[in-house]
């Protein structure tokens, strides 16, 4: 199997007008199908529920979150557009809405992000989960542990993927410890991106852009028949 390469888009499909949220989304997808990518991820938020794994700050977070919520029916269409382009939609969820979600998506792998990953609950959603994490916790059956440094962006020196994780979710801002990954033998990775007409917000200092995703998978795709 080569690198599975995921481009990680999170809330920058956010906009005050729902219909605009929907319109950034399927830019999103369509950006990251046409680099190369696996699969797009998004972040899905529900306003009023609370989190199942609580930050200190998250109530500064919350009028962003809400401009990137989407309904149930938007995401399913979403996905159903990404399949038909080729391309895997994931969703990294925080509240018990998000795992009903899950459910009815039936997503390919399931992104737990790093926030979530003691709390998450495994149990309530079949699936081969992806989970973010700093230190090597013990592997568990259906698992894949992402290395990831919690930092915006991560230092170089924090952000080299080691080999006791299956894969590397990074947040350099950079293609370098990427293309250190794919080169190693990661058997995952997960990058922010982001297009022209969307907003990171503050996410914007970890997004490649098009061309640079577009380089990891091109780095993918020659690891694989060099292989």
């Amino acid at each position: 199997m080569s690198c599975y390469v995921i481009a990680e888009a999170g809330t920058n499909h956010a906009h005050p007008d729902p219909a605009e949220r929907i319109a950034r989304a399927q830019s999103l997808i369509g950006a990251a199908q046409r680099a190369g990518a696996n699969a797009v991820k998004f972040q899905a938020f529900f306003d009023g529920e609370e989190l199942f794994c609580p930050l200190e700050g998250d109530e500064k977070r919350w009028p962003r979150w809400r401009d990137s919520e989407l309904n149930e029916g938007v995401w399913l269409m979403l996905a159903d557009a990404a399949g038909r382009r080729g391309i895997d939609l994931l969703l990294s969820v925080f509240q018990d809405r998000g795992i009903e979600l899950l459910k009815r998506l039936k997503p390919r792998w399931v992104k737990v992000a790093s926030r979530a990953a003691s709390s998450f609950p495994y149990g309530k959603v079949e699936g081969f989960f992806l989970v973010s994490m700093k230190e090597p916790a013990p592997s568990r059956p259906l698992h894949s542990r992402l290395y990831c440094v919690p930092e915006y962006p991560t230092p170089l020196g924090k952000a080299r993927w080691g080999t006791a994780f299956e894969g590397l979710s990074d947040h350099s801002g950079t293609v370098w410890p990427g293309l250190d990954a794919i080169f190693r033998g990661a058997k995952f990775l997960e990058v922010h991106f982001n297009i022209p007409d969307c907003d990171a917000g503050p996410d914007a200092p970890v997004c490649l852009t098009v061309d640079q995703l577009k380089l990891l998978c091109e780095a993918r795709d020659a690891v694989a028949k060099m292989r």
